[in-house]
């Protein structure tokens, strides 16, 4: 078991600045937004809208787009997701950056977006800017400590870590819709009882 940079271990590439990229005429790509990330790490129970953005087709291949297995991390939140077919080929944005580990047998997506997402302390140490508006600068994330642990023990965490998250996003989910629904119930009888009492007075 050893430590290293995460700049020894993957490419780390700054998402674009839309408006530097954004055109009239163009070619409408997907990207993946702070409320997708937010809401695949199970941070937000909102569900994310699709976001387009019109940019030069000739150009592409210069913008910072997804691969499988890539790791993105929101760098002002600090929540990393893993990248699979479903989001690959996506736009990536300024306040996102993508790590594109060099050889995944190595170290495994899976367990060093655990690591992220469950080093905290490291985390916000690594933020800059005030309370209310604090980002990740690239440098930081670069000498982002990794603990390099055998790449089969590397796996099974990782593959229980994603089991987790998919449960736990399937039980947000679950609850969020019961919630939705007593709501309305509620509202209904609120509703009634509001004409109700209107008819006897």
């Amino acid at each position: 078991m050893c430590n290293v940079e995460l700049k020894q271990l993957a490419s780390i590439i700054q998402g674009n600045i839309p408006t530097r990229i954004e055109v009239s005429e163009g070619v409408s790509i997907e990207t993946i937004t702070m409320q997708e990330l937010n809401y695949i790490a199970n941070v937000s129970d909102d569900l994310p809208v699709e976001k387009h953005i019109v940019v030069q087709g000739d150009k592409l291949n210069t913008y910072s787009l997804t691969q499988n297995k890539d790791v993105v991390v929101g760098l002002s939140s600090g929540k990393a997701i893993v990248i699979d077919n479903k989001r690959a080929n996506r736009l990536i944005l300024s306040n996102l950056a993508i790590i594109r580990i060099k050889d995944t047998n190595l170290l495994d997506p899976y367990y060093l977006c655990w690591l992220i997402n469950n080093n905290k302390a490291e985390i916000r140490k690594m933020q800059q800017g005030t309370t209310a508006v604090s980002i990740i600068p690239l440098s930081k994330l670069k000498s982002f400590d990794v603990t390099l642990v055998p790449i089969e023990t590397q796996r099974t965490i990782g593959k229980i870590d994603e089991l987790k998250r998919q449960r736990d996003r399937t039980t947000h989910s679950i609850e969020a819709k019961k919630a939705d629904v007593l709501a309305q119930q509620l509202m209904i009888i609120y509703e009634k009882e509001s004409k109700d009492g209107k008819k006897r007075v």
